[in-house]
Order: structure tokens, then C-alpha cells, then sequence
């Protein structure tokens, strides 16, 4: 968490990526209008910097002209424990129709799963509360269908030699959580 933290304040050297990498294989997206601006954040549910840096940049996601892109990047167990159950259960929810309440939901609750002995049982809660049927969600929630989009995401942020989470890119140039909404505001011509 430290580290995360120490990355969101800091407006290090930036990087460059190709958006066409950035966007292979995304699935979780969402468009308002034209794009204009396009964020990819590699997220990790259980990392309270991601919960912070959302919660920050909630309204950018919703702003006309962004196209908003979710990667999944769960850190090690040794580091956030339920960092994999928590992305299966953000893309299994994905799936049904749910997908970014499910996120907002991990975030807003992430005290109340990340110390569950089973959240598995909570995220079954949080998808019944969404409308969704609880029993498909959590067969979902263990296929390897959703294994594998939850592969897909881990197996772009390590390609990509990404340090922690969450990593944020704005038309492919890294920028720094505390700095995003400036990044995009300046892009799409929004005075202060």
C-alpha cells in the first residue's frame, strides 16, 4: 500500500505504450459519446491505493468523450490475499451485465470482503444485491472462462513490466492517479 500510495503522488517520468496494446483484449469497457481521450487503469481490487484513485477519478469515467477501460492486475497473495478472487469476481459480474457496479461495489466494501474468511460468500451478496441470480454469478465466478480473462489483463500488465497498482495510462501515456483528471480535462479542452 505504501508503494501505491508513493506512486499515486508522484509525477515520475511517465511511459509510453501503444493504446492498440493497451486495448488488445479489453473487455471491460465503457464509451460516453465520441472518444476523445481513452483510459486504461490496471487495477487490483484488494489495493486500497486502486480504491483511493477511483474514488478520486470517479467523475473522469463519466465524462463525454472518455472511453474508459478496466485491466485486471491482482498483486501477489503474499500481498493482497484475495487480490485473484476479487478480479474473478469483478469480470464474473462483467459478464452478466454488472461489471463496473460490481467494481464500485469491491471498492466501496473492500474493509468489509478483504477481511472475510470466504468472500466468495460476501461477492455472492453483492451480485445478488445488483439483481444479478447469485447462484450463475458464482458459478461464473469459478469458471475458467473467467480465470482466463482475469489471465488475459495479468499476463498484459507483466509484458508491460508494470511496478504495482494501480497504473494508470491516458491515450497510452502513463499518468500518475492524482493527476488524471488534469490530464484528461486538458485534453478534452475543459477550462478549470
Amino acid at each position: 500500500a505504501i508503494y501505491g500510495l508513493s506512486k499515486m503522488g508522484s509525477q515520475a517520468p511517465t511511459s509510453k505504450v501503444d493504446q492498440a496494446i493497451l486495448l488488445d483484449g479489453a473487455r471491460f469497457v465503457r464509451e460516453i459519446g465520441e472518444t476523445k481521450v481513452t483510459v486504461v487503469t490496471f487495477s487490483d481490487m484488494q489495493c486500497p491505493s486502486c480504491k483511493a484513485a477511483h474514488e478520486l477519478n470517479k467523475d473522469v469515467f463519466s465524462l463525454p468523450g472518455v472511453k474508459s477501460v478496466m485491466r485486471q492486475f491482482p498483486l501477489p497473495a503474499n500481498i493482497h490475499k484475495y487480490a485473484l478472487v476479487s478480479a474473478k469476481a469483478v469480470e464474473a459480474a462483467r459478464v452478466m451485465g454488472k461489471g463496473w457496479e460490481m467494481m464500485d461495489l469491491l471498492f466501496s466494501k473492500q474493509e468489509e470482503w478483504s477481511v472475510a474468511s470466504k468472500p466468495e460468500e460476501k461477492f455472492g451478496e453483492y451480485a445478488k444485491s445488483l439483481g444479478l441470480d447469485d447462484k450463475k454469478y458464482l458459478e461464473n465466478l469459478n469458471s475458467k472462462e473467467v480465470a482466463g480473462f482475469v489471465a488475459v489483463d495479468s499476463s498484459l500488465a507483466s509484458r508491460l513490466q508494470l511496478a504495482g497498482t494501480p497504473t494508470i495510462f491516458v491515450n497510452g501515456e502513463q499518468v500518475g492517479a492524482p493527476f488524471l483528471k488534469d490530464k484528461v480535462n486538458e485534453i478534452l479542452g475543459v477550462k478549470k
